[in-house]
């Protein structure tokens, strides 16, 4: 298990509901916004079929895919180097299972489900539905969260693998 460091911006921040902070929120607070976006997004592709409404679409679903794809790089490297002295399953570092608190496993995966729901809405109501790329976010977020702030046991030597 890591201790979050007090130097590090990213050490805590409160949840939504007023609850005791949590580690890792700023990632939390960038996935709720990207969230937000793609969902404002969504709808004015929905609702215009302008060429600028279009490109804007693609600007956020490509900020989201690269932003998405980034963070998953950035926590897989970071859960391999954990791994050297800490037990990485698959489940903790991708769904949060048993590796985060409840309140953070249910935001980190409502908006990533969310994600996907704005995606594939857009299929039906965008043209293109550039917002299929979007949820890469989600999961590159969750990733990057997990491997500094998940909860996973030691190995049982304890010494490196």
């Amino acid at each position: 298990m890591t201790e979050p460091d007090e130097s590090d911006p990213e050490a805590s921040a409160p949840l939504a509901d007023g609850a005791a902070p949590v580690a890792g929120g700023p990632l939390l607070t960038a996935d709720l916004v990207g969230t937000v976006a793609l969902g404002l997004s969504v709808a004015a592709s929905a609702a215009s079929d302008a060429d600028a409404v279009a490109l804007a679409g693609l600007v956020v679903a490509s900020l989201l895919f690269a932003g998405g794809f980034l963070g998953f790089g950035v926590g897989f490297l970071r859960a391999a180097g954990r791994s050297r002295y800490e037990i990485v399953d698959l489940a903790g570092l991708f769904y949060l299972t048993g590796a985060a608190p409840k309140a953070v496993r249910r935001a980190f995966l409502g908006l990533w489900f969310l994600q996907m729901g704005l995606a594939l809405a857009a299929v039906f109501v965008t043209s293109p539905p550039f917002a299929v790329m979007a949820p890469v976010w989600g999961i590159g977020l969750i990733t990057w969260w997990s491997s500094l702030h998940g909860t996973f046991p030691s190995r049982p030597t304890g010494r490196p693998r």
